[in-house]
Parts: C-alpha cells; sequence; structure tokens
C-alpha cells in the first residue's frame, strides 16, 4: 500500500526545510512553501548553488512570523503581516517575478551571515500573493497549476524506494551514501518502484480528497552533492554520476530522482502523514 511517509515545505528557497504531519495544498504548493527567495542586489535569485552554506540556515514560521536562524546561533524575525506598499521584479530562472523586498534589515542579517556574492549584497524578498507564476502549459493536460519560487513545479515528490537503489549503488562503488534531506522534497512515499518513470501517473489519496499529477521526472543539480546539515561538499560528482549511471528514467540522459508534480484537486486539503494513497494512469 502506498503511503506518505514524510512531507517538507521549504518557506526560504535554499534555505532548510520543515518536516511537517500535515500540510494544506494549493495550486502553488503547500501553504509557504519557496513563497521567500535570497536574491543579490540586482534581484538575481541566489541558490545553494551558488552559496552552499545556505543549507545551514534554518527556518521557522509561526503564527505571526518568519524565523531564521544561522548555524552560529544568530536570529531573524521577519513579520508575516506586514505591509509593502510596492513590488519589485524579481529573476528565477526564465522567469520575472513581482516580489516584496522585506526590507533592510533583513539584507543586513543575510549578508552578514551568508557573505556578499559577486560584490553585491543579498536581499530578502515575498512572492506577491495575488500574482501568477504559472506552470508551463505543455505538462498541464488542459488543468490549472501555479509556482511560487520553486523551480518551476508547485510539488516535488519522491520515494524511499528510489532512494534504497541510489545508496546501494554507492555502497557498491565505496561512495558515501546520503539523506533524503539531499533532494528537498515536499512528499516522500513509500512502496512506488521507479516513480521517475511514472510520468502521468495520478496519486489520489484513498478517501478521495485530494489527488496529484506526476508530470516530469526531476533532473537533479549540484544541490544533491551538498550536505543539508553542514553545507559542506565532500565529493563534488556523487550522489550525480551514480544517479547517471543508474537510468532512473528513461525519458531523457541525465541524473534524475522523484517527479514534479501538479495538484489536480479543485478545493484547498490537507495531505496528512500516513495517508494511503492508491494511482491511476489516466490523464485528468
Amino acid at each position: 500500500m502506498i503511503q506518505v511517509t514524510d512531507i517538507y515545505i521549504y518557506p526560504v528557497k535554499s534555505l532548510k526545510g520543515i518536516p511537517l504531519k500535515e500540510a494544506e495544498t494549493g495550486l502553488r504548493g503547500f501553504k509557504y512553501d519557496r513563497e521567500w527567495m535570497i536574491t543579490d542586489s540586482d534581484y538575481q535569485f541566489l541558490t545553494q548553488r551558488q552559496i552552499e552554506t545556505m543549507a545551514t540556515i534554518t527556518v521557522r514560521i509561526s503564527r505571526d512570523f518568519l524565523l531564521l536562524k544561522s548555524s552560529k546561533g544568530n536570529k531573524l524575525k521577519i513579520d508575516l503581516s506586514a505591509k509593502r506598499e510596492e513590488s519589485v521584479q524579481v529573476s528565477v530562472w526564465d522567469d520575472i517575478c513581482d516580489a516584496y523586498d522585506e526590507g533592510e534589515a533583513a539584507s543586513y542579517w543575510l549578508t552578514d551571515e551568508l557573505g556578499f556574492w559577486e560584490g553585491k549584497t543579498l536581499r530578502l524578498v515575498r512572492f506577491c500573493a495575488d500574482r501568477k507564476r504559472p506552470v508551463p502549459e505543455k505538462y498541464l493536460h488542459g488543468r490549472e497549476a501555479e509556482s511560487s519560487f520553486s523551480d518551476q513545479f508547485p510539488y516535488l515528490i519522491s520515494t524511499w524506494d528510489s532512494l534504497k537503489k541510489l545508496n546501494n549503488s554507492l555502497r557498491e562503488n565505496g561512495k558515501q551514501e546520503v539523506t533524503m534531506a539531499r533532494f528537498r522534497p515536499n512528499i516522500v512515499v513509500s512502496d512506488i518502484a521507479n516513480i521517475e518513470n511514472k510520468t502521468s501517473l495520478d496519486l489520489i489519496s484513498q478517501d478521495g480528497n485530494y489527488e496529484f499529477g506526476l508530470r516530469k521526472p526531476c533532473k537533479r543539480c549540484k544541490i544533491t552533492t551538498i550536505n543539508q546539515d553542514s553545507g559542506e561538499i565532500i565529493d563534488f560528482k556523487e550522489p550525480l554520476l551514480t544517479l547517471t549511471s543508474l537510468n532512473f528514467s528513461s525519458e531523457n540522459y541525465g541524473a534524475f530522482f522523484g517527479q514534479n508534480a501538479i495538484l489536480l484537486s479543485d478545493k484547498k486539503c490537507v495531505v496528512s502523514v500516513g495517508d494511503l494513497l492508491k494511482t491511476s494512469t489516466k490523464i485528468t
């Protein structure tokens, strides 16, 4: 039986995730997921690809605040209800999005903790809730989906089966095993083999309360080489080299792990750890 075993959100793109017992869904992802992002002073997005130590900053969400804490114990508090009058335009991959700059105090804190990037200070921006960043139409099959500051899709679903196969191969090759945190999923499920080859599979909660559509195997990048506890890179080639050799996805050549997904349900609902899922291969 397929079961949801883990749920994560990443309120600030590329900072530490937050494990949850349950999360509220939406067209652009779980509530608060990738709602904030770090940029340089020109509002070009930055991730662990550029600054590996982003992985060491922890994130919490309270009723009123976004709370960041560095590995040195320094803290930043952002008021969730603060009024922002004017938006700025920020870049994330090929998209230009409207966002609110969280101000000078956040900029000073991030620049002090993470350093300048190519001589530029860092900024913290929040996605404008009333704007849209649609998922490319070719993946939607007539449905609607958006994202905030995620790379392209609102949800990323991975499986323990894939991690087990990867770690077995790493171990056989004398390489260090990796944790699921390297892949920064939103939902981890059990008992789906070869999920990377199951594009167009729908995952439906057993009670029919929600439904996800798998739409594109996730091609992995440098972030998977970064230890998500220390922000260090032990091996610049792994696990990407081993993932590529395993050919998890027959659709493309490269290092694939997990599936990008969209929400097919028409209403907000709650996904919980322990939920049982069933599958359908019908595109809806």
